[in-house]
């Protein structure tokens, strides 16, 4: 019943929203930007070669040239803040005071990138004038759109730009047409829509992605439980009757082989007088001493125990003599009936065990060793319980 529940369950998050956790799809989504920021690296060149050529051409080339520096200054620093920031983001550290670093470093590029629209000269050539704005916008559009996982970033770096154009204004003001200010703020708007848009798909991406990870995991999670129960016993977690023939049905071990067949003596009246939830922890206890009895049993081959049913269990040993496993089966029979020492709060309470032994013959089915087994435990029963007794 788990089981299903659990494949049921995980079928149907494909089909419903699943709860992801809100950090896990912040740190895809900044790692999705991160990514974006690394593969914009050749364009970051390209933009700063075109100032450069710009800047030359420019009749005031040296203050365009200390600008221009302060430009590629704050690039250098901005793409430290952020090797730093996907450090931290992918190896799962503390990554807060990284997170403020990188805005102050995308404020310093607004300042930056909005000085490189100092107002020319009137002798400056209008074609090294529009080619410098020209760069300047749209790199300022790459940034916020690269920057959209991070959209405080973003946004302190959109707001420094606009303020340092403003200040031109303000220090300058028969310098710049009010007009420019106008179409530069209609800009900055649009840039700031576009890249919001763009990270409201990257955060979508990254919870997709979060949710199919989850997903994918939850599968894998309960297939691994059912693979657990196709051949466990989901009470004791001792194999099952499955595992026993898939276990036997191709047997090439040269190791002598001996099959114990166990049942517990009176189980039923355990469970009408002290009830079923009583009686499991009574087979679970029963499940745990054979376990520990098979690990600790000597011999050079593999001890194995199995829940064939009920109150029914079955031992396969390999590698015994016919003397070893009758002193390990009388050993077992002991540990079992001490078993009633965990119940002292129940009184009346007795665990004994029947155990039939027998070989399994290398030319004989595993059936009839069972049925040899089996008939030596009858046997034990029909001889007062609480023994043990070996196939003829």
């Amino acid at each position: 019943m788990f089981m299903d529940d659990r494949l049921e369950s995980a079928a149907a998050g494909a089909f419903t929203r699943v709860s992801v956790d809100k950090a896990e799809v912040e740190r895809e989504a900044v790692i999705a930007m991160l990514d974006r920021e690394r593969r914009s690296l050749p364009a970051s060149v390209i933009g700063l070669g075109m100032l450069a050529v710009g800047v030359a051409m420019m009749p005031n080339l040296l203050p365009m040239t200390l600008l221009l520096a302060l430009r590629l200054a704050s690039y250098i620093y901005t793409r430290m803040a952020v090797t730093r920031l996907e450090y931290l983001i992918r190896t799962r550290q503390p990554a807060k005071g990284a997170r403020r670093v990188m805005t102050f470093a995308m404020c310093l590029t607004g300042i930056t990138l909005g000085l490189m629209l100092w107002p020319p000269p009137p002798e400056a050539s209008v074609v090294a004038v529009n080619l410098i704005r020209g760069v300047v916008i749209v790199t300022a559009t790459l940034i916020a759109v690269t920057l959209a996982g991070l959209p405080q970033a973003r946004d302190g770096m959109l707001a420094c730009f606009w303020l340092t154009t403003i200040a031109f204004f303000v220090v300058h003001p028969h310098m710049q047409h009010p007009a420019l200010l106008g179409i530069l703020a209609l800009i900055v708007i649009g840039i700031r829509i576009y890249s919001a848009n763009t990270g409201l798909h990257i955060r979508s991406a990254a919870q997709m992605l979060v949710e199919n990870r989850q997903l994918s995991e939850d599968l894998a999670d309960a297939l691994a439980h059912a693979e657990f129960l196709s051949w466990r016993d989901p009470l004791t977690g001792l194999y099952n009757r499955r595992k026993l023939f898939e276990e036997t049905r191709i047997e090439r071990s040269p190791l002598s082989r001996h099959l114990l067949t166990i049942d517990l003596d009176r189980f039923k009246a355990i469970n009408d007088t002290f009830g079923h939830g009583v009686g499991d922890h009574v087979l679970i206890a029963a499940a745990d001493t054979i376990r520990d009895w098979c690990s600790r049993l000597s011999g050079s081959g593999d001890h194995q125990g199995f829940r064939l049913g009920g109150e029914e269990f079955l031992v396969l040993t390999r590698g015994l003599t016919e003397t070893q496993v009758s002193d390990a089966a009388e050993a077992l029979r002991e540990s079992l009936a001490a078993i009633g020492k965990q119940f002292a709060d129940h009184d009346g309470l007795n665990v004994s065990a029947s155990i039939g032994v027998a070989a399994w013959r290398f030319s004989e089915p595993l059936d009839d060793a069972l049925l040899r087994s089996d008939e030596a435990c009858y046997a034990a029963k029909d001889s007062g319980r609480n023994q043990v007794r070996r196939a003829v």
